[in-house]
C-alpha cells in the first residue's frame, strides 16, 4: 500500500482541486450580483458586503493551486513512463503551469477584491468584475492543452479507459471554440475530475504479478 499511497493522494489532490476551483466562482457568480454597469457606489457597496467571501475564496484558491501543482506533478510523471517520446508530457506540464498562473491571478484579484471595503476605490471592483465575467476565456486554452495531451497519451497507449480519451477530445474542441471557451474551460476541469478519480483507481489495483520462469528443458542425454 505504501508504494501506491503517492498516486491515491495525488489524484486526491487533483479532484479537491478542481472541485475547488470549480465550485468557488460558481458560489461566487459576481455577475450575477453586479452588471457590468453598476454605477461605483453600488460596486462598493456589494464588494464590501463580500468582503469576508473574498478572502475565504482566496484561501481556497490558494489551497487548490497547492493540491493541483503535486497533482500535475504525479500527472507528467505517468505520462513520461507511457507514453513513447516527452511531447506529450512537455506539453501537459507547460499546459498546467499556465494553468495555474492563471489560477494565481484569480488569488490575487480576490485579495485586491478585499481592500474595495476599505479604500471604496470602485475602479478596484470594476478590475475584478470584468475578469470574473470573462476569466474562463484565459483559462480556455491552458486547459484544452492539458486535455488534449493527456486524452491523446490514453487512446494511444490504453493507460485509462479509453471512453475517458474520447470525452477529452469534445471538451478540447469546447474550449478552442470562438463561441465557448468559458464553457469549454469549466468541462475541462471536470474532465480532470474524472481523470483524477481514474488514476486514484489505477492507483490502488495491485501490481501486475510477473509470471513465473519457465524452467529450462531437462537435459535428455545420458
Amino acid at each position: 500500500m505504501s508504494r501506491r499511497l503517492p498516486g491515491v493522494l495525488a489524484a486526491l489532490a487533483g479532484l479537491v482541486a478542481m472541485v475547488v476551483l470549480i465550485t468557488v466562482p460558481t458560489v461566487q457568480c459576481l455577475a450575477c450580483q453586479a452588471p457590468l454597469g453598476s454605477t461605483d457606489q453600488t460596486l462598493v457597496r456589494i464588494f464590501t458586503r463580500w468582503e469576508h467571501a473574498f478572502t475565504a475564496a482566496a484561501y481556497a484558491e490558494l489551497l487548490a493551486l497547492f493540491l493541483f501543482i503535486w497533482f500535475l506533478a504525479y500527472l507528467h510523471g505517468e505520462l513520461r513512463q507511457v507514453v513513447t517520446g516527452r511531447v506529450l508530457a512537455t506539453v501537459a506540464a507547460v499546459a498546467g503551469g499556465l494553468f495555474g498562473a492563471g489560477v494565481l491571478v484569480q488569488v490575487l484579484l480576490s485579495l485586491a477584491a478585499t481592500t474595495v471595503a476599505v479604500s471604496a476605490d470602485a475602479t478596484i471592483a470594476r478590475v475584478v468584475l470584468a475578469v470574473s465575467y470573462e476569466g474562463a476565456f484565459a483559462l480556455a486554452a491552458p486547459v484544452a492543452a492539458l486535455v488534449g495531451a493527456t486524452s491523446l497519451a490514453i487512446l494511444r497507449t490504453r493507460w485509462l479507459p479509453r471512453a475517458l480519451g474520447w470525452a477529452g477530445l469534445p471538451v478540447v474542441l469546447a474550449a478552442l471554440a470562438w463561441i465557448t471557451p468559458g464553457i469549454g474551460a469549466v468541462g475541462g476541469m471536470a474532465w480532470l475530475v474524472s481523470l483524477s478519480v481514474c488514476l486514484g483507481v489505477r492507483a490502488l489495483r495491485p501490481p501486475p504479478v510477473a509470471a513465473p520462469p519457465v524452467p529450462a528443458a531437462a537435459d535428455a542425454t545420458p
